[in-house]
């Protein structure tokens, strides 16, 4: 005897929807990036790359300089995650610094387009003053890591490092993988044992 079958509803019936288009929209402007650059991103691109409409990319950012910063946001976002996992467990100090700057170099190394095409937003003033907020958000929460270790400036430490991390992700980023010396350098700054090599 054939089992009754209940009706199936219409949102029941629709395939599985991919993520929102607005993530969409962001991850062709990643594609977009890595393959142009900042020269190269334009709303035309990016619409192309994620298969859209125009119109579909200003329902989500009011213009270019918007999308450029929800990259930004979007890259940071993961950043602070990657670097929390990486600390959650590590007392204030040389250790914790250290495994922050690592998450945060090998998330750059994960996610090259977006960090390249930060730097050059930076280069050519499209997002400044944001990204430096996120750069000095950063810098103070490296602040308790140098307060730790007994610095005498700690505020000025955590800036100049966070500027020593931006710095290592450029060189790692040229080189298309993790630079020993980059990191060793990290150790060095803040007195400590230079990371074993992977």
């Amino acid at each position: 005897m054939p089992r009754a079958t209940r009706p199936t509803s219409t949102a029941e019936s629709r395939p599985p929807v991919r993520a929102s288009t607005r993530d969409a929209l962001l991850d062709a402007g990643v594609a977009v990036a890595e393959r142009d650059g900042l020269a190269g991103m334009s709303v035309n691109r990016v619409v192309a790359a994620a298969g859209f409409a125009k119109g579909t990319f200003y329902v989500h950012f009011a213009d270019r300089d918007a999308f450029v910063d929800a990259l930004h946001e979007r890259f940071y976002g993961r950043v602070d995650a990657a670097v929390a996992a990486a600390v959650s467990d590590a007392a204030p100090g040389a250790d914790g610094l250290l495994r922050g700057a690592a998450a945060y170099l090998d998330t750059c190394l994960a996610d090259r387009g977006v960090k390249a095409l930060l730097l050059e937003a930076r280069a050519d003033g499209a997002i400044p003053s944001r990204a430096s907020a996120r750069e000095e958000r950063f810098a103070q929460l490296s602040v308790p890591g140098f307060r730790a270790m007994g610095w005498r400036e700690p505020r000025v430490a955590a800036r100049m490092f966070v500027r020593m991390i931006s710095e290592g992700a450029i060189l790692e980023l040229e080189a298309g993988r993790r630079l020993p010396a980059v990191r060793r350098t990290f150790a060095r700054f803040l007195g400590a044992a230079p990371p074993s090599p992977r």
